[in-house]
């Protein structure tokens, strides 16, 4: 659904499983805003997703002092996590949104666009979750990000849960604690398995996420190494198989990646690059193309 508009502008919107980030330029390209809401995974919930993109998106026009009519002038595109799932795809495709123009695809793509523009390069997302993939002319490959169950290794999400994990065994009395394993403890109230279970069985990613500073603040510890150089090896396995494929420039994006990028050897590391621009400003040359 298109509406037209003598003033246009533009919104990326970078979606994904723990917070949804949106910036807002005019038409000739001038930062007015950004803004930050909730979680955005559409696999999770298209409605929550929804409503998260629409909070950031007023929360930027008041940053930039412009009206709540003023959504019928942007053209948004956005980068959603989960849209890679079809049933997810579809049910957000049939949005009657408030926007001008309003596009979307993974969270991937955007992020892959902003970091290497119309040049080929690939990318690996380490937020709460885990993806990694590559965009060369209009063709795009995406690699895991099927969620924690499933995959998502190296991701915040994943360092947390394996955090809980030997948490647990500590508490049955399979492995030695340490003072990270009693740092948590502490801090959740858990003196014993059960509670800890309780505490953690329904629990989403981005609580498990949550943890994950804390991994990267004991890096000293025995429990903390163990982790960090399991996530290590899932990073590079990925490093090692872009480079197969042909792409000598990676960016490593997301909330961890430069905690983990020391952990890394030094061969992976020679692969890794700086991005061009952020997710956002991906997204919006996305929109632009899209107009």
């Amino acid at each position: 659904m298109t509406k037209q508009s003598h003033f246009p502008l533009f919104l990326g919107i970078d979606g994904g499983g723990t917070k949804c980030q949106v910036r807002l330029e005019n038409d000739r390209g001038v930062l007015l805003a950004q803004a930050q809401s909730g979680p955005a995974n559409i696999a999770t919930s298209v409605t929550v997703a929804q409503q998260s993109i629409l909070a950031a998106t007023m929360q930027a026009l008041q940053k930039a002092n412009l009206p709540a009519s003023a959504l019928s002038t942007i053209n948004a595109y956005a980068g959603l996590a989960g849209a890679g799932i079809n049933s997810a795809k579809n049910k957000m495709a049939q949005w009657q949104h408030p926007f001008a123009q309003f596009n979307f695809s993974t969270d991937l793509h955007i992020a892959c666009q902003g970091a290497h523009g119309n040049n080929s390069g690939a990318i690996i997302i380490l937020g709460t979750g885990f993806c990694a993939g590559a965009i060369k002319g209009n063709t795009i490959i995406e690699l895991g990000g099927h969620g924690l169950l499933l995959s998502d290794g190296a991701s915040g999400g994943w360092i947390g849960l394996t955090l809980f994990r030997y948490a647990l065994e500590v508490l049955d009395g399979m492995s030695p604690s340490s003072p990270l394993i009693k740092c948590l403890l502490t801090e959740l109230g858990c003196d014993d398995s059960s509670s800890l279970t309780e505490l953690a069985l329904n629990a989403k990613p981005a609580y498990f996420a949550s943890f994950a500073p804390l991994v990267f603040n004991m890096q000293d510890d025995p429990v903390a190494q163990t982790i960090l150089a399991q996530a290590a090896k899932f990073i590079t396995r990925y490093i090692e198989h872009l480079a197969q494929l042909g792409y000598q420039s990676i960016t490593l994006m997301g909330g961890t990646a430069k905690t983990i990028t020391p952990w890394l050897s030094s061969k992976a590391q020679g692969y890794l690059c700086d991005a061009q621009y952020s997710p956002e400003q991906g997204a919006i040359q996305l929109a632009k193309r899209h107009l």
